[in-house]
């Protein structure tokens, strides 16, 4: 009889998993999948990028640490390739590194473009912390 408050209190306190801190989206990535790819309860950084982004590649070296160290941040990369895919037109993106941030409820709080998007670890620190 002592075991079942136990059990009980383990299937109470169950919690799901943490969303994958870093998924890659496809240059064909829909809104409804972006949209679908940020999670509720954790501050997410939407990295539009190119493989022909040099700037792409030296901003996300020089944040990943940063962003990695945060357990309540998550990156979700969409590959804009050329610039003319459905998730660039739909969020506006005009130039390359472009990120926008969502804080916990899902709400877009920041649109970092170029070398502003060095400052994301610190505004995502920032929302984590709210």
């Amino acid at each position: 009889m002592k075991g079942a408050p136990l059990v009980l209190a383990l299937a109470c306190g169950t919690v799901a998993p943490p969303p994958p801190k870093h998924v890659e989206l496809a240059a064909s990535a829909s809104a409804d999948e972006v949209d679908a790819a940020i999670p509720a309860d954790y501050i997410t950084i939407v990295d539009f990028w190119s493989e022909a982004c040099g700037a792409c590649k030296v901003v996300e070296s020089k944040t990943a640490a940063d962003l990695a160290a945060e357990p309540l941040v998550v990156v979700r990369k969409v590959d804009v390739a050329d610039g003319f895919t459905t998730a660039a037109r739909v969020y506006d993106v005009g130039a390359l590194p472009h990120w926008n941030i969502y804080d916990r409820r899902r709400h877009l709080r920041y649109v970092l473009v170029g070398s502003d998007c060095l400052k994301a670890p610190q505004l995502a620190h920032a929302l984590a912390a709210e």
